[in-house]
C-alpha cells in the first residue's frame, strides 16, 4: 500500500514533488485508485480525505479521479458564493463547458442530490442575462 505510505509521510509543504505519489495517480487507472482510496478506510479506519485535509491540491486530486462528479459538484456550488474570487466563479463556465460530453447529466444529478436544490434554478439564482440563458441551455441540452 505504497500510496497509503506516501500520504503518512508526505511532506506537507509539498506533496506533489514525492515520487510516490505522483507515480501512483498518474500510472494507475481510476478504477485501481477507487480501489485503493477504499482498502485505505478498511485499514486505517478513516477516509484518505482526512489524512489530507491539509494537503488541498492532493485531496482534490483524489477526489477529481475517483469521484468527479461529486468534486465537480463542489466546484459549480463555490463558484455560487458571494465571496468567490475571479477563478472560482470562472470555474461554472470551465466545467458546464468541458464535461457537458462526459459526465454532465450525472454532475447535475449530484448538485440536486448534494445540495438540495437543481443546478438549473442556482444558475437562475445568480448568473444574469444572456450568460445565464447560456448556461441554462447547455444544461437543459444535458439534461
Amino acid at each position: 500500500m505504497t500510496l497509503a505510505i506516501a500520504v503518512k509521510n508526505v511532506d506537507k509543504k509539498n506533496p506533489i514533488e514525492d515520487d510516490a505519489i505522483v507515480r501512483i495517480l498518474t500510472t494507475r487507472s481510476k478504477l485501481h485508485l477507487k480501489a485503493v482510496v477504499k482498502y485505505y478506510k478498511e485499514i486505517y479506519g478513516k477516509n484518505i480525505d482526512e489524512d489530507l485535509d491539509t494537503l488541498m491540491s492532493l485531496k482534490e486530486t483524489l477526489q477529481c479521479l475517483c469521484n468527479p462528479q461529486a468534486y465537480f459538484s463542489k466546484v459549480l456550488n463555490n463558484a455560487f458564493k458571494d465571496d468567490a474570487d475571479e477563478n472560482t466563479k470562472e470555474a461554472l463556465t470551465r466545467v458546464i463547458m468541458t464535461r457537458s460530453n462526459v459526465d454532465m447529466k450525472e454532475i447535475i444529478e449530484e448538485f440536486d442530490k448534494q445540495y438540495k436544490v437543481p443546478l438549473t434554478q442556482k444558475i437562475e439564482d445568480v448568473a444574469l442575462g444572456n450568460y445565464k440563458d447560456f448556461l441554462v441551455s447547455l444544461i437543459r441540452r444535458v439534461a
